[in-house]
């Protein structure tokens, strides 16, 4: 069937939707519930997408410049520049490589003595000694975390209205450094991410892995919302990021109708949903006995001490809600008031429905009391008094038992899933069967996907399980495609497809895909490991060359598609975070555990959680040394973001972030030259500077070599020593007055874009 005609009948309304299902469903498989669809006819044009022919591991092209290569990666980049008469840029300075290269494998700036080591290192390996160094550091794994996070939209609460917090989602987070730090196999870490609980049946590591299905927002709620409406949000949730961080397609446009532009009808959608319909989204409780046994007596004496407490806050506000209930009971009409005066197991089908409304419009929130107290200082004083106390024991509790925040099948029987016209869980059209999409089918004839490529197994469908075989099946067209742009993207600054997770016909076509067919080849005939594509990338004459401007090519590529030059990247949020507090001294390595609850700016905090607010809503960690560890391990709140995070385009985490941008405008430097967070760094990093020996020039160049893994010019250092002697006049007289000058000083250089930006 054409891709117009799939549009047509799909915007045709009910009708096509059917019609589409129905043309699906037909042919010569047998029409039961475990039928797998036949493949569906696909136009010549839209089975020669690029994306979906086979890859080809193609032989690295001949080169003139042979002798600037040093891996494959380099001769398909320099043919494509010799076949414009140009040629690479020169290679960037040791200081640059080795400040490029420590950002983008651990996330952190080196050391300057990683930099006088690395520079006093003569050896020809030298650097790839580092890059050997870097690729084994623990940081690794936290700094291509976060770039799996990203995709994964991590948070450490639901969102929505409440935003609650989800208090084992950081063993998600932890699991996937763990994966990325012991290099993992891609296959494999695609796999338990779908399906752990299948492939791992009482291991909790894989269990906690499909914490990679539940980490998008969640509307977690006291009534109000349908079951059914509910569900079909969360799988709703699941399917796009799947379809688009591991095939990079944007499956989620055929929610409601036929994919507009890429041959992806809403049946493809559903079938792909149906993968994930018979599993549940569940906290499955992992802590042994003991763990369990301290939290329950913990949790009981904690609830023996606070009762006398609850008592008497409840009896104090009872009047209140029985004023507020009986008022509002008072605005019904008769018959309303009888019907909620009828005992529930009195009442009619239709007295039951009338009377949830009412129920709902009688019930009396904290707020309405809050208010109605407020009235009475008094009384509201000593309410305020006893949610004070209960709050303090409660904090004294402990962490609940572990859990792992899991997707699960319970049992091997199939739910069955229905095309939903428009979407709509209400309206529901033919049924259909797990089956991945039909224009990859299509495409891919050793590619098949049949009944028996699902085998359930004791208490399991197997469904999820078989979708993980076929996506990491080393004929997979998309797969490895999309992650190694995804790696390349990290390190150069934009993919070979600079639309990472669309790799449709409105995506990007490669600048490169000769090149990025190979890497995906490397990638399988490596046995899925991703730390030797970084290697590859990063070892590199094409990663190597310098970032400065080259007018040369600025007309023939002002993108730099070609890579011509290495791309100058500012720092992303967390980078930046993260280089503030290594520089000065301050950053907490420790790594792992529930997230931190860090400072917010007290402006923020009072404008999010009013001071009238008795409860803590943003119950600080009292231990100061957590509050500097590295920004991967932030609580991660949905509706509650970091101002210097905000400003420097950390992702909302309502969506897959697949790219940052990278946006200038004034909160940046106000966040860096006025910000708690960013003074407090400058602050601790002249400290750091003063506390050497030598004279004034000596901790200028030890300052320098802190901040930018440099010496200062003759030229710079001038200007730093008049500067710390004007600026000392003008805050006064005293030891403050010379510290303060260090403390602007050092405030200034994290403020230069040659901090703020890798070379």
């Amino acid at each position: 069937m054409a891709l117009a005609t799939r549009r047509i009948l799909g915007i045709g309304g009910l009708l096509g939707v059917g019609l589409i299902a129905a043309a699906a469903l037909a042919g010569d498989a047998p029409q039961n519930k475990t039928a797998v669809a036949p493949v569906e006819r696909y136009d010549a044009d839209e089975l020669e997408h690029w994306a979906y022919q086979p890859v080809k591991r193609g032989t690295p092209p001949d080169v003139k410049a042979s002798a600037w290569a040093r891996n494959p990666i380099d001769r398909f980049i320099l043919a494509e520049l010799e076949g414009i008469d140009y040629s690479p840029a020169p290679e960037a300075s040791l200081v640059e490589l080795i400040r490029r290269v420590t950002y983008d494998l651990t996330g952190l700036p080196p050391t300057p003595a990683e930099v006088q080591a690395f520079q006093s290192d003569h050896r020809l390996d030298a650097y790839e000694r580092l890059v050997d160094r870097l690729l084994d550091s623990p940081h690794f794994g936290e700094r291509w975390g976060q770039h799996w996070l990203d995709l994964a939209h991590y948070a450490d609460s639901n969102g929505f209205e409440i935003d609650a917090e989800r208090p084992d989602a950081w063993r998600y987070r932890d699991w996937v450094v763990r994966s990325l730090n012991q290099d993992m196999p891609y296959d494999r870490f695609v796999t338990l991410q779908l399906a752990g609980d299948e492939q791992g049946p009482g291991d909790h590591d894989a269990l906690i892995a499909t914490g990679f299905c539940r980490c998008g927002p969640r509307e977690v709620v006291g009534g109000n919302v349908i079951p059914e409406e509910k569900r079909q949000s969360e799988l709703s949730e699941i399917t796009g990021t799947v379809g688009s961080v591991f095939l990079g397609l944007t499956v989620a446009c055929a929610r409601c109708h036929d994919h507009k532009f890429d041959a992806i009808p809403t049946t493809d959608y559903y079938r792909l949903q149906a993968f994930f319909a018979t599993s549940e989204l569940e906290d499955v409780p992992i802590a042994g006995k003991a763990e369990a046994d301290v939290f329950a007596a913990a949790q009981k004496a904690l609830g023996q001490k606070a009762a006398p407490l609850r008592k008497q806050l409840a009896e104090l506000e009872a009047p209140y809600r029985q004023a507020i209930r009986a008022r509002r009971l008072g605005m019904l009409s008769a018959g309303e008031r009888a019907v909620v005066n009828t005992p529930a197991a009195n009442r009619t089908a239709a007295q039951k429905r009338l009377a949830q409304g009412l129920e709902t419009s009688l019930r009396v929130t904290w707020e309405d009391v809050a208010t109605a107290v407020a009235a009475d200082p008094r009384v509201h004083q000593r309410r305020e008094a006893l949610k004070r106390a209960i709050e303090e024991i409660q904090h004294t509790l402990p962490r609940p038992p572990a859990h792992a925040m899991a997707l699960v099948d319970h049992g091997s029987t199939r739910t069955e899933t229905f095309v939903l016209r428009r979407g709509d869980f209400r309206s529901r059209g033919p049924k259909v069967e797990p089956r991945p999409p039909g224009v990859i089918l299509a495409s891919h004839q050793d590619l098949a996907f049949t009944e028996a490529s699902i085998v359930p197994a004791p208490g399991k469908t197997g469904r999820r399980a078989a979708l993980a075989r076929w996506l990491t099946a080393p004929d997979n067209p998309l797969t490895a495609r999309v992650m190694v742009n995804r790696l390349w993207q990290g390190h150069f600054g934009r993919g070979i497809v600079t639309s990472p997770s669309d790799f449709g016909v409105r995506g990007e076509l490669p600048s490169h895909p000769e090149l990025l067919d190979w890497l995906a080849s490397e990638l399988v005939r490596n046995g899925w490991r991703l730390k030797p594509i970084h290697r590859l990338m990063v070892t590199s004459s094409t990663y190597r060359q310098s970032s400065r401007p080259r007018h040369d090519l600025a007309a023939e590529d002002p993108e730099n598609s070609l890579f011509g030059r290495m791309n100058r990247r500012r720092l992303d949020a967390e980078g930046l975070r993260d280089a503030l507090l290594a520089v000065s001294g301050e950053l907490n390595p420790k790594a792992g555990g529930p997230g931190v609850l860090a400072p917010l700016e007290k402006e923020v905090e009072a404008l999010i959680f009013t001071e009238a607010e008795v409860v803590d809503l943003w119950p600080e960690d009292p231990d100061r040394a957590e509050h500097r560890r590295r920004s991967l391990y932030l609580f991660r709140k949905r509706n509650v973001r970091y101002p210097l995070l905000d400003s420097f385009d950390a992702p909302d985490t309502q969506t897959a972030c697949p790219r940052r941008e990278a946006s200038t405008h004034a909160l940046q430097a106000l966040n860096l030259l006025n910000g708690e967070f960013s003074t407090g760094c400058a602050e601790a990093l002249a400290r750091r500077a003063l506390a050497g020996e030598g004279d004034e020039p000596a901790r200028i160049r030890r300052l320098y070599r802190l901040v930018l893994a440099r010496k200062p010019t003759g030229a710079e250092l001038d200007r730093a020593i008049a500067f710390l002697t004007s600026q000392a006049g003008r805050i006064g007289d005293g030891p403050s007055s010379h510290h303060g000058a260090w403390a602007d000083l050092a405030l200034a250089l994290l403020n230069c874009n040659e901090f703020l930006y890798v070379p």
